[in-house]
């Protein structure tokens, strides 16, 4: 019986470090954006199609905010920097 409920702990113990170690590994997508007016900006959430949003540059986002921000130069009348 003590095998099992070592085991168990051992199971147990190993998953939840695993799960609590993915979630600040999971990557976020950057995505260049411009609005109707015109206006550009970087989000980290793929916009949805009922924002008015359009994706610039490369439709699967960027792996940096850095990227993402070089793509911001493509027919912007203004810019939102980010905080």
């Amino acid at each position: 019986m003590k095998k099992y409920l070592l085991a168990s702990a051992l199971i147990i113990g190993l998953t939840g470090s695993a799960f609590a170690a993915a979630a600040p590994n999971s990557p976020t997508n950057h995505f260049a954006v411009k609005d109707t007016v015109g206006v550009c900006s970087v989000i980290d959430v793929t916009p949805s199609h009922a924002s008015d949003l359009k994706i610039i540059g490369n439709k699967s986002g960027y792996a940096s905010e850095k990227e993402a921000a070089s793509a911001l130069n493509s027919g912007c009348k203004d810019k939102i920097e980010r905080g």
